[in-house]
């Protein structure tokens, strides 16, 4: 009876410290805004939520934050990329947007105005045209309590996503907000 009571106990308190890890960062990595694309999330079976679509999540040649410059010395010669990497955001206003990237471990580029660099998958292709950048930051989706009310519709422009950064980990998501406005309640 005595070893069922020590592995239950260590169990809670492997969960215990697990919720007292994600706490810590949150309240005291450091934080930053980036846009979503408007989406519209609607599920009968999971509540009421909020996609995070991230804006960059699609990045072509047009693009004013991606330079084509900083894909051709990411692509160091090849066509095309797929895998594990890392993406860097600079501040562009009050929100900051993809403008670097860098393989897994190595340091970053000289000169880059990237401020953070999280990990990602990216698909990357390039032609004599442009490039397209697929970015998946890992982010899924945002619980919204039924007493929270929104201030826009989700299909609406303007919808932000704060989030903590953990230097080498993915983004933990912290807070919604809409048009510059935290959205109460919605954690």
């Amino acid at each position: 009876m005595t070893r069922v009571l020590s592995v239950a106990a260590l169990q809670v308190l492997v969960l215990l410290g697990m919720a007292g890890y994600h706490e810590y960062v949150q309240r005291t990595a450091p934080t930053f805004r980036i846009p979503l694309a408007p989406s519209d999330p609607f599920d009968v079976l999971r509540g009421r939520y909020f996609v995070l679509n991230p804006a960059d999540r699609f990045i072509s040649a047009t693009s004013p934050h991606l330079s084509r410059a900083e894909v051709d010395r990411f692509l160091a010669g090849n066509a095309s990329f797929a895998g594990e990497a890392e993406v860097g955001f600079c501040p562009v206003e009050a929100l900051y947007r993809v403008c670097a990237l860098r393989r897994t471990g190595e340091p970053a580029p000289a000169g880059t105005a990237a401020a953070f660099w999280s990990p990602a998958r990216l698909e990357l292709d390039r032609s004599d045209d442009g490039f397209r950048l697929q970015v998946n930051l890992r982010l899924d989706r945002f619980f919204i309590p039924n007493q929270v009310v929104l201030p826009g519709r989700e299909t609406e422009a303007g919808w932000e996503l704060e989030v903590s950064h953990r230097p080498g980990r993915t983004l933990l998501p912290r807070r919604l907000y809409f048009k510059g406005t935290p959205i109460e309640g919605a954690r």
